[in-house]
């Protein structure tokens, strides 16, 4: 930007802050004094911004804001990326080094997976053993009552049968005596 754009552009500035102030002084009411102030301040640092803006070169976007905006995630996908071409960058360098170790650290936990499966079965064989002894017992269990009824059952029926004889025998022997 030329100096001429340049001076011409504070030449603007400087009249719009005189008219502003020129009319707040004759046209607010009193009240609306310091609210004004402060609207008058904050458009007074953004236009001294953009002032700064048009001096390094920087033209002002309509309705951008200043500022660099970044969530949190963003970071992290700035900071993931950035390690991964470091790590693909590096990784040609130091891949005659590295890459034994990297070999024996997978093997390794390929070996620890297995082991760990094999383990699991083992437990699962166990369990289901287990169940299926806990099923066994209660079935048996169930039987041997169901059967232990059936013999008490008996055992009443032919009671009560020879109490019923006794009790005949002892009323033919009243009725003949």
């Amino acid at each position: 930007m030329a100096s001429s754009e340049r001076n011409e552009h504070k030449e603007h500035l400087q009249h719009k802050e005189h008219k502003k102030h020129h009319e707040s002084e004759h046209h607010e009411p009193e009240h609306h004094e310091t609210e004004k102030r402060t609207k008058d301040e904050s458009k007074n640092h953004e236009e001294e911004r953009e002032e700064q803006n048009m001096e390094s070169g920087k033209e002002k976007v309509e309705g951008v804001m200043d500022g660099l905006h970044l969530k949190k995630r963003d970071l992290w996908l700035v900071a993931g990326g950035a390690l991964g071409a470091l790590a693909a960058l590096g990784l040609g360098k130091v891949s005659s080094k590295v890459r034994p170790a990297a070999v024996g650290a997978v093997r390794e936990g390929y070996a620890f997976k297995e082991w760990m499966a094999g383990k699991a079965e083992k437990v699962k064989e166990d369990v289901e053993d287990i169940v299926a002894e806990g099923v066994h017992q209660y079935h048996s269990n169930v039987a041997a009552t169901a059967d232990s009824v059936r013999r008490e059952k008996d055992v009443l029926e032919k009671i009560e049968k020879m109490v019923e004889e006794k009790l005949a025998k002892m009323k033919t022997e009243q009725g003949e005596g």
